[in-house]
């Protein structure tokens, strides 16, 4: 499962397309009621508790995988109970909204339009909503057994628009080249030969490099826009530990090399040493050990073996 999150400012066009009548169907509505219109209506009545909230429509589209269109197609409590369990998890208690669901794609999704100004007035966070909407649609999809879907590896592009399309282009050529990079020119030259540009972007004070962008069929995008881990940071990161590690790699070679080539000699040094030690042992010793001192050896020792022993003495009292 995952989450979409959008905000905006009118209430009637984001109740009146999630409410279309030929495919779309209400699962619940809080706090309105009547026509996309009355709703809409109900809605901006709401907002004037709180006029510093500027983008007062919060709208989540929670989008399920194919593989769970069968369990899903005709389950609407159970559909209803996963954006439920959504909007207490990401926050979204105690205000107004409506839950649909849309059968206009092959995979089943449905939409979630709330007021951001709660029913006290008090606005409804909207504080590092990116990364929330994430780790929540990971624990609801484990928790209900959905599929995980393999993100925007496997995406379907004959089916996208023309501006998700140029934007998965550039995914897929820094998703390829920047594992091969180990700098921002070289960077730059790959995405090059595949009609990609790159730019960067530049404070009007300090000159400081604040982005990145990268255009591809006249659509640009910030690196962050076509994914987290392509933002100026991340990237800037990656190029650093490939040419750190390239240049590790290059130096533990150029050490390795000559050990080796120390080691091959000494090793036939060993050989040619030993192998003429060897050869000592049949040859120079030989020459110092002579038949003669041999039986000179044999001699002394017989005249040993020979030699009386002296009588023990005997032992007792003398008178």
């Amino acid at each position: 499962m995952i989450g979409k999150q959008t905000k905006g400012t009118s209430f009637s066009g984001c109740v009146c397309y999630v409410l279309r009548e030929d495919k779309s169907k209400l699962l619940e509505a809080v706090g309105v009621e009547g026509t996309p219109e009355q709703m809409a209506e109900l809605f901006e009545l709401q907002t004037l508790l709180n006029d510093k909230v500027k983008n007062t429509i919060g709208h989540t589209s929670l989008n399920f995988s194919p593989e769970d269109g069968e369990r899903l197609h005709h389950d609407d409590a159970l559909m209803l109970q996963i954006a439920r369990d959504y909007m207490v998890k990401i926050g979204i208690v105690n205000t107004q909204y409506i839950v649909t669901r849309h059968t206009d794609r092959e995979h089943l999704h449905c939409h979630i339009v709330f007021n951001r100004v709660d029913n006290d007035g008090k606005t409804i966070s909207d504080k590092n909503d990116f990364y929330r909407n994430e780790k929540v649609c990971k624990m609801l999809t484990a928790k209900y057994r959905l599929h995980f879907a393999n993100g925007k590896d496997n995406i379907k592009e004959e089916r996208l628009r023309p501006y998700d399309k140029a934007k998965h282009e550039v995914y897929k050529a820094l998703k390829e080249e920047l594992p091969n990079a180990r700098s921002w020119n070289g960077l730059k030259e790959a995405l090059s030969e595949r009609d990609i540009e790159m730019k960067f972007k530049v404070s009007r004070t300090t000159r400081e490099v604040q982005g990145v962008k990268f255009e591809y069929g006249g659509i640009s995008f910030s690196g962050s826009k076509v994914s987290r881990e392509f933002s100026y940071m991340n990237i800037d990161y990656q190029l650093r530990r490939n040419a750190f590690e390239d240049d590790f790699n290059n130096r533990q070679r150029a050490i390795r090399q000559p050990k080796e080539e120390t080691a091959q000699t000494v090793s036939q040094s060993h050989s040619e040493d030993n192998f003429s030690s060897g050869l000592g042992l049949f040859s120079g010793i030989g020459s110092s050990f002579n038949v003669a001192d041999a039986e000179a050896n044999q001699e002394m020792a017989e005249i040993l073996r020979r030699k009386k022993k002296k009588p023990k003495r005997k032992r007792g009292m003398r008178l």
